[in-house]
């Protein structure tokens, strides 16, 4: 049962990891200069913030099933991630551009060391 069990969560965490990959590739695009909209972009910070909450979880049960404790270290990116959609959603005027850029600049670690380590991980599902 619990070979079963790891094996339905590497499927979603792979899944997951490449819809990640998508929405990363959303932002960053937009932040290097493409003329997206801001509610697409806005979307896509959503998506990631969900969908690296889901990883998140998926993360800990794979290690709770193996007997190993880990610790989730991206959780300022998905605080801080959090505080900009809400100051997004809160002022209908703010500048997105520059909300996302202050949100990513402010954490620790930075969204492209999740990315690396997620993209490592998912290989090596």
């Amino acid at each position: 049962m619990q070979n079963g069990t790891e094996t339905q969560i590497k499927t979603q965490l792979k899944t997951d990891i490449s819809t990640l990959q998508t929405n990363y590739r959303t932002i960053q695009t937009y932040l290097n200069g493409a003329s997206n909209e801001n509610l697409e972009v806005v979307g896509a910070v959503q998506a990631f913030k969900d969908g690296l909450s889901r990883i998140s979880v998926h993360v800990l049960a794979l290690y709770q099933l193996r007997g190993q404790k880990t610790k989730i270290t991206w959780q300022p990116l998905l605080d801080n991630l959090d505080v900009a959609l809400q100051t997004l959603q809160k002022r209908a005027n703010s500048n997105p551009k520059a909300t996302i850029q202050l949100a990513l600049g402010m954490s620790e670690p930075k969204i492209e060391e999740v990315m690396a380590y997620l993209a490592k991980l998912k290989e090596s599902l």
